[in-house]
């Protein structure tokens, strides 16, 4: 019997009447039927029950005994409906099944001709590392054919060394040059299930105790009431400097109303340094900020490949500019070592 823990994805649709229809929970078993509500619940891929159609997630990592059973699935709506049970014959086997590491290495593009696999320009992961089956990548754009349409293919490298066939896209290159607007969050909020409307949520902190850059950590607060205990979805969003709120990120938690207390704890003496602009232009730097003069900043700015391309010390400064000349835009990680405690920010640099 397979003891490895396995995922099924699988695809439920609700079909609704003359409202707009969506999934609010799932759940499945084995064999017997348990009741409505009483069998194993099934999770969201994208961590929240809220469209008609779902990708389930199934847990196989404990599976009856080998032979044939029946599996049987069903979704609940929003008006607590539950809907008919699906259900299908699974095979189990004796043997366990193993699943190939799959895992993005490397990434390039090319424009028009194709030089050849491992022959095009480079491409930068966003997170600096080519870690996942999915990346995003960040295409450099400085430098473009000429005016007028071209085709740009772009191509992925696995584990195994296996080039992936190019993806195209017909690209209309146009003259003139491309100016990027301050991006900058100015607030936050957070709401259980229902949206009150944008501005009407809980308000929440910046973790460095200002809103002033285009990534920001988030502290939240007491939990809204009415909560019901349990499986609820956490939405949070945030809104920019011109006042326009962003898309909620919705989060599938499970809320404990049990719990009386908290342990107190004193917070952490911190030097926390602040990157701005950013994103920044590659000629001209950016600035640290610091809560307060530090004996001694070591900054390190490396790219996507781990390469460091910029590395400065500072003494007794709480404000010091950091210049790029000739770095190349893209994606950058700083390390900054504040009195020997490191921090690490991401640097967008057009």
């Amino acid at each position: 019997m397979n003891t490895r823990n396995l995922l099924a994805t699988l695809c439920v649709l609700c079909l609704g009447t003359a409202f707009a229809q969506r999934v609010d929970n799932a759940e499945y078993f084995w064999d017997t039927d348990p009741g409505v509500g009483n069998a194993l619940p099934l999770g969201a891929t994208d961590g929240a029950f809220d469209a008609a159609v779902e990708s389930l997630l199934l847990q196989t990592g404990t599976l009856p005994a080998v032979g044939a059973h029946t599996l049987g699935i069903r979704v609940k709506d929003q008006q607590n409906n539950w809907g008919p049970t699906f259900t299908t014959v699974v095979e189990i086997a004796a043997s366990a099944v193993g699943l190939p590491d799959i895992q993005v290495t490397q990434a390039e593009f090319f424009w028009d001709s194709d030089p050849g696999a491992g022959n095009g320009t480079p491409m930068l992961a966003f997170d600096g590392n080519y870690n996942g089956a999915l990346e995003a990548i960040a295409l450099e754009t400085s430098t473009l054919p000429a005016e007028g349409e071209h085709v740009l293919h772009v191509r992925a490298r696995d584990t195994n060394g296996a080039w992936s066939l190019p993806f195209r896209l017909v690209v209309e290159v146009l003259g003139g040059t491309v100016t990027f607007p301050e991006i900058q969050v100015s607030a936050a909020e957070y709401f259980v299930d229902i949206d009150p409307g944008p501005g009407l949520g809980t308000p929440m902190l910046a973790a460095d105790n200002a809103f002033d850059a285009a990534l920001e950590a988030l502290v939240g607060g007491g939990i809204p009431v009415p909560v019901t205990a349990g499986v609820n979805v956490l939405w949070m969003r945030v809104k920019d400097i011109h006042n326009a709120w962003g898309p909620a990120f919705g989060v599938v938690v499970n809320i404990d109303t049990t719990i009386t207390g908290t342990v107190g704890e004193d917070p952490p003496v911190t030097n926390d340094p602040r990157l701005w602009p950013n994103p920044a232009r590659a000629e001209d730097g950016f600035t640290i900020t610091l809560d307060r003069t530090a004996d001694l900043v070591q900054v390190r700015v490396l790219d996507g490949a781990g390469r460091i391309v910029k590395d400065i010390r500072a003494q007794r400064e709480q404000r010091f500019a950091v210049a790029l000349p000739g770095v190349a835009p893209g994606v950058y990680h700083v390390s900054v070592i504040v009195d020997g405690v490191p921090h690490w920010e991401r640097l967008v640099l057009h």
